[in-house]
């Protein structure tokens, strides 16, 4: 994407076309198969997504490409998740509170990651979209969250009551950081997220938010 390219729903047929490859290939990593773009209901869902993230798009939040693969991403893992669906008598939310541990494969992926992560939100009612809408605009005030997350990340009382409560325990990482309630509240969403990346030491994802860009498989 070049600096001067503008981001508006009014040249949204010009972002398609232009950005066309970026679309099929993120498709197909998270599918694991071809893309037909013209009779593929994925790839339709992906266009949708697109188009969603056009209108969403703020320049401070930095790279375009990496906020729309996020929505992308997650509109792709929840219809995903919606066509696997298996009838199953345990519960997502009890395989996460007994701390089940979900296998992990030969080789990890970008989308691999992506989509445990969601899995890990998912637990607290959150998205890989929810997680981008909060991220701060502010790289300072980003910085401080995620140093925030990642101290949070290491004090297994303040990540048991985490789980235990379903919900960032604001106060006890305000005193854990050294920092105000309201600094914490402020960006709770996003520290809550990038803290469970750390937990699950999810690498790619970690340099996607540091740097505000996708990773490359």
């Amino acid at each position: 994407m070049t600096q001067s390219e503008e981001i508006s729903l009014e040249n949204l047929d010009e972002l398609v076309e232009r950005h066309m490859a970026f679309l099929i290939k993120t498709v197909s990593r998270i599918t694991g198969r071809y893309v037909s773009i013209e009779n593929d209901d994925e790839f339709s869902i992906a266009l949708s997504a697109f188009a969603e993230a056009v209108r969403r798009y703020e320049p401070e939040r930095g790279a375009f490409l990496a906020f729309a693969g996020l929505v992308i991403q997650s509109r792709l893992c929840t219809y995903l998740e919606k066509e696997q669906k298996q009838a199953d008598t345990i519960s997502l939310d009890s395989l996460l509170e007994q701390g089940q541990e979900f296998p992990e494969p030969e080789e990890d992926s970008q989308g691999q990651e992506i989509l445990k992560e969601e899995i890990s939100l998912s637990y607290f009612h959150l998205t890989l979209e929810d997680l981008a809408e909060h991220s701060p605009k502010h790289q300072d005030t980003k910085e401080r969250a995620i140093s925030i997350a990642e101290r949070s990340s290491q004090e297994p009382s303040v990540v048991n009551t985490t789980y235990r409560k379903k919900k960032l325990p604001v106060r006890d990482v305000a005193r854990l950081c050294c920092t105000t309630e309201k600094v914490v509240k402020g960006s709770r969403y996003f520290i809550l997220g990038v803290m469970l990346i750390f937990i699950k030491q999810f690498s790619m994802l970690l340099h996607w938010i540091r740097d505000g860009r996708q990773a490359h498989v």
